[in-house]
């Protein structure tokens, strides 16, 4: 796959609580040149969230039967770029609680989620990355 060249060198935290997905989302984004922090529980990745910068978050709605939004409360009062990747389906919920962040659904393509990611840290719409 071609490098996401605006991933490059850029710090993603990966939000997931299925370790195979996990793996799956760090291989796409190492590909493209992000280095990625993986935390898998609510509690993990909220004090990695605040003790570290991180460019992106990709970042899943329900861990471990816990919904992630005090993390991304926390990451959108702190202007932290960030997309949720969830199977929840639940995007009319998420796009009134958080306008303008995208929603990619499980499964979803490398390349859109990639994209998306992109789109997210440099503000554009995220509707562009489905157009790339």
């Amino acid at each position: 796959m071609r490098q996401a060249d605006g991933l490059r060198g850029k710090r993603v935290l990966v939000v997931e609580d299925e370790f195979l997905v996990a793996l799956d989302l760090e291989c796409e984004l190492a590909d493209s040149g992000a280095e990625v922090i993986c935390a898998s529980t609510l509690g993990q990745a909220t004090g990695v969230a605040q003790s570290g910068r991180f460019d992106a978050v990709v970042l899943d709605l329900n861990l471990h039967g816990e919904t992630s939004y005090p993390l991304a409360d926390y990451l959108a009062a702190n202007d932290v770029p960030f997309v949720f990747h969830t199977g929840q389906g639940e995007q009319s919920v998420l796009a009134k609680r958080y306008p303008g962040v995208a929603v990619c659904n499980k499964p979803c393509d490398g390349r859109i989620l990639l994209k998306t990611l992109e789109c997210a840290m440099s503000d554009r719409s995220p509707s562009a990355a489905n157009n790339a």
